[in-house]
């Protein structure tokens, strides 16, 4: 059972203007980037070399602290360059799109029956682990670890920020899905912020 809690405090800075409710297809890319530093916490090792070919969805590479968390090609291309920086620190991998996407698939998981350990590894092996942050640092969440409670921020507050309601809109059932897959791995609740005006 779903409660609602209103919250009162806070700072709203009232700016001109809102970003439009539109949507239009924006010009693809021919060179992707992946910038290693916005994966703060974490030490990279490669599992392709440049010059590889890759699909969109395969792993490119892996926390070495956790070696079952990967990370997967956005774009299905050639890696062209594996930028470095001081003592080899991998900084930037660059992909070559295709002109033509080709994207791995997966096996959709039985939520209904699929268990804390089966939602863990599916979203490992497919690379969305990442998207889950710990906080108070806003690190990589630990695979090992079993958070007392998960909060899905569903309401965006940086200036000009899209609306996550028209966003999201005609997509509840994957949002459903979403939030039943995480709350198999909290003993706690999920919750859900959303703004004061969100239906």
């Amino acid at each position: 059972m779903s409660e609602n809690l209103r919250i009162k405090k806070g700072l709203d800075i009232n700016l001109v203007g809102a970003a439009e409710h539109t949507t239009s297809k924006a010009v693809t890319s021919n060179v992707y980037a992946i910038n290693l530093p916005d994966f703060y916490g974490m030490t990279p090792k490669m599992m392709v070399k440049e010059g590889a070919e890759v699909k969109a969805g395969e792993p490119i590479f892996y926390n070495k602290d956790t070696e079952e968390m990967i990370f997967v090609s956005p774009v299905s291309g050639e890696v062209v360059e594996i930028l470095r920086g001081a003592r080899r620190r991998i900084l930037t991998i660059k992909i070559l799109a295709d002109k033509e996407q080709e994207v791995i698939s997966h096996n959709p998981l039985d939520l209904d029956h699929a268990s804390n350990e089966e939602v863990r590894s599916f979203l490992l092996k497919t690379g969305c682990w990442p998207f889950l942050k710990q906080r108070p640092y806003d690190l990589i969440a630990n695979p090992e670890t079993t958070p007392k409670a998960i909060f899905i921020s569903a309401y965006g507050t940086a200036p000009l920020a899209a609306d996550m309601d028209y966003v999201l809109q005609g997509k509840e059932k994957e949002l459903q899905a979403a939030i039943g897959a995480l709350g198999k791995m909290t003993p706690g609740l999920i919750h859900v912020s959303i703004g004061k005006n969100s239906e």
